[in-house]
């Protein structure tokens, strides 16, 4: 008995785990619609003022021409540098 319940419950989490991986993969039209980015391109980058993160600068967040990482760091502003605290 218990080793039906067993078998039932692995046979439904195996067909999920299959829908969701075909689900996953359908997507894949959108992003051969756009323009492919050369992977090797290289890109300008801009360091976060307040933890130094370097990230490309089309992702980097600017305040007052200062480049944050995220929303959180930008609100927190810029860190004083190293021995400086």
């Amino acid at each position: 008995m218990l080793g039906k319940l067993l078998l039932i419950i692995l046979a439904v989490l195996g067909i999920v785990w299959l829908l969701r991986g075909a689900r996953r993969t359908g997507g894949d039209a959108d992003r051969t619609s756009r323009a492919p980015q050369d992977a090797g391109a290289l890109q300008p980058m801009a360091r976060c003022a307040h933890c130094g993160l370097h990230l490309p600068q089309a992702e980097a967040l600017l305040h007052d021409g200062q480049a944050y990482c995220g929303r959180l760091h930008r609100l927190a502003g810029p860190r004083a540098p190293y021995g400086r605290r």
